[in-house]
């Protein structure tokens, strides 16, 4: 699978813009931590990477958040190279259970999952998937990752190194 076959969940996908994740949660509450993360990103400091929280809103409900405790997306110049969802309610026996119900739901390929103890990831041409599931929890978790996003922040975080020693006057 290549990093456009990347699986979409609750609306989210990688590679989307800030604003269509404005669209998607218009609440206030997920709107000022959305435009938050933005402005932080914009810091020299930042290197373009921002990270947010989405939560449900008692006030507001969303079905895209519906029996999930929290979303966080990271971006990079205002496009989502990361999202981690930790859904509750559901109880799962294995790891195995939530990796079969994911595969099915998201069409992602069930046998070329790696299998751990508490966790499963999926590697794939641009983008990793990991799955977690904590026995005797009702807590499990999906991560979708690009797998350039980091690589991307740390040359532009090595550049600005270098450029500071080249600048460097004794």
């Amino acid at each position: 699978m290549t990093r456009e076959q990347a699986p979409e969940i609750r609306g989210i996908r990688l590679g989307m813009s800030t604003e269509q994740i404005l669209g998607l949660f218009p609440d206030d509450t997920n709107r000022q931590r959305i435009t938050e993360a933005i402005k932080d990103s914009k810091r020299v400091d930042s290197y373009g990477l921002g990270r947010f929280d989405l939560r449900p809103d008692k006030e507001a409900a969303n079905p895209k958040l519906a029996g999930i405790n929290y979303i966080t997306v990271e971006v990079v110049d205002e496009r989502v190279t990361s999202f981690q969802i930790e859904y509750a309610g559901t109880q799962w026996k294995t790891v195995d259970q939530f990796v079969a119900k994911l595969s099915e739901g998201l069409r992602l390929p069930s046998s070329s999952w790696e299998r751990g103890d508490l966790s499963s990831h999926l590697k794939c041409d641009g983008f990793r998937v990991e799955a977690y599931a904590f026995q005797g929890s009702t807590q499990s978790l999906v991560r979708v990752r690009d797998t350039s996003a980091p690589q991307v922040v740390e040359d532009r975080r090595e550049a600005a190194k270098e450029k500071a020693r080249q600048a460097f006057k004794p």
